[in-house]
Formats: structure tokens, C-alpha cells, sequence
């Protein structure tokens, strides 16, 4: 009981903490960025910053982990060299000062290359992206983590990333991406090199995705997650990957508008993933996951409960299955520039006790 109590006054802490810290910072008003001369080339700067508090029970049931860290610090860097050429160059270092489980020692915070590419611009329906890209695998997993709808990503989102040597979904590699047909249409077409092996003789990946747009197309490099309800956006999508023998193929809709004379919204997401990877991919066990998101918003879009409902099932009837689930409220302050969302959720292993979860993030971006 002592326990619980200590959880909540610290929760309560946390969140006093960040209100006071989203109340403080103002709405920056211009770019940081330097253009040419001519207004033809420019250099843009900005930065990500996810300060996060986590409370988690343990396995047993008999304690509740408490961290507070970093959720993300990244640093971001794009522009355009020419009309035709642009760039986008961003580092992270996640998890600062996150407690391992198992020692309790706490993240030092390395910093890498999280995404790398530039983009040769011919056309709206040519375009070609080169670099260490996000894969074209889901929309979920191709969403900028700037502007998701819930805390975090689905938790199954991201499965093949550790087997095949992925960065949180991310691979070196060229795709090539357009929106013809008036922009209704989009494709995305990517190979990468996946596991290469010994000697670098494995066979590259090849992933590809298609998605219609009845209202238009969302032609940047990644997804939005929620406009909180600001925008009228649809998109119905598919996809899949190969590599050898491993697959993975994919299905999602995304679903916004605005309600009540523009004055509320309601944001809808849907995807399916089904990885197999087969011999050449042991790691990756035949499985399906599944992730529905939605979210109501309120007070002019400042306000939007929401919930987000993750699955995954093994084939394999000796592997339990898993899911989880997250309820809880966004505080759009200056939209994804600045916000503030808490949720709380269950966390299951099929044979073992669910897990109560709770989260409470604050997130200033700037680009």
C-alpha cells in the first residue's frame, strides 16, 4: 500500500513538473534556417526533445518500476541543395537515463545517425530517396515520431528491425517514391541490404507499398500521425517485403476530420502486419500484430483522449501471444510543437499476470 501510494505522489510529481514546463515555453515563431542569395538552397535546424516518466509493475507483481528519463533527444539538420536536391540528416539518443531491468544501471545516452538520405526531386510522381531511410513497411512504422497520436509507436511495430539488422525500421538503401494520378496514388519502392551475411552474398530486400488517397495524398518522406483533427485525410494502404525466404506484408488505413464546424476531429488508424521469416530469418517466428489507434479532439483540437489497442500472435501455439492497451489524453499546447500526453494501460502475456502501465511525456519539437 505504501508502495502504491509512493507511485502516485511520484506521478503526481511528474506531472506537476511538466505542466509547469509546458506553461514556461513559448511558441517560437520563425525558423531557424539560412537560406542563399537567391533563395535556392537553404540549411534548416531544429531539434526533438521527449522528457518521459514510466511506471511499470514488475513481473511478479510485488513492485512498480519508476523511470524517469529522456524518451528521445534528437538533433535535426535538412534543406535543399538546388530545386531539385534536398537533404535530411537527424541524430537520436534514446532512452537517456532509463534504468536497465536487470542491473538498474542507467542509460549513458549514445548518440547515432538515426536517418541520413537526400531526395532527388523530378516530379510529384518521380522522386527518389538514397541514404539510411525509414522502410516502407507500415504506415505506423513510417510515421515521424514527432507527430504520433499516442505516447509511443505500436509496441509490435517495429518486429523485424532487430532480426534483420534494422534501426527502428530503418536500413541503408535507395526507394524510389512518387504520387501520380493527381496525387491520389502513392508508391514507394526501396531495396536495402537486410542481413548481408558472410561475404556480403545474401540477396538485398526488396520492400514496396501502395496507398489511395480519395482527398490527396501526404507527400513528405514520413506520415503524420494526427493532425488532431485539423485536416480532412484518408489513405487505404498495402505493402509487403522479401528478403530470401522472409516476408512481411502489410495492410493499414488512416482516417481524419474535422467535426462540429471544424471545431472538434476525430482521428482513426488501422494496421496489420504479418512477418514470417522463415529459414533465413529464424528470429522472426511466424506472427501477426495488429494496432488500432483512435482519438476524439476536443476544446478547438487542444484536447484529444484517445486509445491505442497493440497485438501479437504467434502461429506457433507454444508461443504466447501478447497485447497491449493504453488509454489516455493529449494536450496539443502548440500542436506537435509542444505537447503533453498521459496514458494509462495493461500490458499481457498470455499464461502470465497483466501489467499495469503508466506514462506521462512532454515533447517540445522545433523544425
Amino acid at each position: 500500500m505504501e508502495m502504491a501510494n509512493d507511485a502516485r505522489r511520484g506521478l503526481l510529481v511528474a506531472l506537476l513538473v511538466a505542466l509547469a514546463l509546458g506553461l514556461a515555453a513559448e511558441t517560437a515563431s520563425a525558423q531557424w534556417q539560412i537560406e542563399s542569395k537567391d533563395g535556392k538552397a537553404s540549411l534548416k535546424f531544429g531539434f526533438l526533445i521527449q522528457p518521459q516518466m514510466e511506471m511499470l509493475e514488475t513481473a511478479d507483481q510485488s513492485a512498480t518500476s519508476t523511470n524517469l528519463y529522456v524518451r528521445r533527444f534528437r538533433i535535426l539538420f535538412g534543406g535543399n541543395v538546388t530545386e531539385k536536391w534536398s537533404f535530411f540528416f537527424e541524430t537520436d539518443s534514446p532512452n537517456i537515463g532509463k534504468a536497465n531491468p536487470v542491473t538498474g544501471a542507467k542509460e549513458a545516452g549514445d548518440v547515432f545517425i538515426q536517418d541520413a538520405y537526400v531526395t532527388y526531386n523530378h516530379s510529384a510522381a518521380v522522386k527518389v530517396d538514397v541514404g539510411m531511410i525509414m522502410l516502407p513497411h507500415s504506415r505506423n512504422g513510417t510515421q515521424s515520431a514527432a507527430t504520433l497520436l499516442a505516447v509511443d509507436y505500436g509496441g509490435y511495430t517495429f518486429l523485424d528491425s532487430g532480426p534483420a539488422g534494422e534501426r527502428v525500421g530503418r536500413d541503408y538503401g535507395v526507394q524510389l517514391r512518387g504520387y501520380p494520378a493527381r496525387q491520389k496514388l502513392e508508391y514507394r519502392l526501396a531495396v536495402s541490404p537486410g542481413v548481408r551475411g558472410v561475404n556480403a552474398k545474401n540477396p538485398l530486400q526488396v520492400s514496396a507499398r501502395g496507398v489511395y488517397y480519395p482527398w490527396g495524398a501526404e507527400t513528405g518522406f514520413f506520415y503524420g500521425g494526427t493532425f488532431q483533427g485539423t485536416k480532412k485525410q484518408a489513405g487505404i494502404g498495402g505493402g509487403f517485403a522479401v528478403q530470401d525466404d522472409a516476408t512481411i506484408l502489410s495492410a493499414d488505413a488512416f482516417f481524419e476530420t474535422p467535426t462540429v464546424n471544424k471545431t472538434q476531429g476525430l482521428t482513426l488508424q488501422f494496421n496489420w502486419m504479418k512477418y514470417d521469416g522463415g529459414t533465413f530469418l529464424p528470429l522472426l517466428p511466424e506472427q501477426q500484430a495488429w494496432l488500432m489507434e483512435a482519438a476524439y479532439h476536443l476544446a478547438n483540437h487542444k484536447l484529444s483522449p484517445f486509445i491505442q489497442y497493440a497485438v501479437r500472435n504467434f502461429e506457433s501455439a507454444s508461443t504466447p501471444d501478447q497485447t497491449s492497451l493504453q488509454v489516455g489524453v493529449a494536450w496539443w499546447m502548440a500542436g506537435h510543437q509542444r505537447n503533453l500526453k498521459f496514458s494509462i494501460g495493461r500490458q499481457r502475456i498470455d499464461g502470465q499476470d497483466s501489467r499495469t502501465q503508466a506514462l506521462l511525456q512532454l515533447q517540445l519539437f522545433y523544425f
